[in-house]
């Protein structure tokens, strides 16, 4: 079923243009046409994503409504439900005309997108209509929780970074045991952005005290300077990833 939908959106749109991911804006975009006009359908993280919405397409009105503040909070409240349970969530949106992208092509993509930064591309992804949200289980690999405890029997401490959202990232770490019973999650657990506005004392006491610690939503930028301070209280770093972001800690 899925698969027919997927050939049936083939032949109706063609892609014109995509507004790559990028770790700032945390979404990405694409602008298609079915030859009379664009569309720009937009995903990516939740909190983000409904920054961008105006409205919301209500299934029972079968048409697209106001969110209102209200609404808005109900919407995030289902989210962090979710995330809770460790579940990744992605948020999906269009903007029907495409908004600033309206007039578009394949012949003047270059040229309208001219000098654009991907962290700029937020600019052309407003006014969107929030069509719903997709809960991710991404269960650990049966290896993992033995590894890390192999760690921890050998004297390694083991810190959890990631751009799964802050109550993803708990659930997770507590399945683990990178997080133990008697820590307390105010303490040990942050977002990039919460701790990149700490001085840099209290950065480093974190960091020094025993136990798991828990970094979420961090950029590269953040993972970079979580790598910095280790360095700079003495302490041997092994850091591991998987993906392009992980490069400027890796150096």
């Amino acid at each position: 079923m899925i698969k027919d939908n997927e050939t049936v959106c083939q032949k109706k749109y063609k892609t014109i243009v995509q507004l790559d991911f990028e770790s700032n804006r945390k979404c990405m975009s694409t602008v298609v046409s079915d030859g009379s006009k664009n569309v720009q359908f937009i995903k990516g993280a939740p909190e983000r994503l409904l920054e961008k919405c105006t409205k919301y397409f209500d299934k029972s009105a079968n048409a697209a409504v106001d969110m209102s503040s209200q609404q808005r909070q109900t919407f995030l409240a289902l989210i962090e439900k979710q995330a809770a349970q460790g579940q990744r969530c992605l948020a999906l949106a269009y903007v029907p005309d495409a908004g600033k992208l309206s007039k578009v092509t394949a012949e003047n993509k270059d040229t309208v997108l001219k000098g654009v930064t991907q962290r700029e591309y937020a600019n052309y992804e407003g006014d969107a209509t929030l069509l719903g949200f997709v809960a991710i289980k991404d269960p650990v690999r049966p290896e993992v929780k033995p590894a890390i405890d192999h760690c921890r029997t050998a004297g390694i401490r083991v810190i959890m970074i990631t751009g799964d959202a802050k109550s993803t990232a708990i659930a997770v770490a507590k399945e683990l045991n990178i997080l133990e019973a008697h820590q307390d999650e105010k303490e040990c657990c942050f977002t990039g952005v919460e701790f990149a506005a700490l001085s840099e004392e209290k950065r480093k006491q974190i960091l020094g005290s025993e136990g798991g610690r828990v970094f979420s939503r961090v950029e590269p930028r953040h993972k970079r300077e979580l790598v910095k301070s280790l360095q700079e209280m003495g302490q041997v770093v092994a850091m591991t990833g998987d993906g392009v972001n992980d490069a400027p800690a890796l150096k």
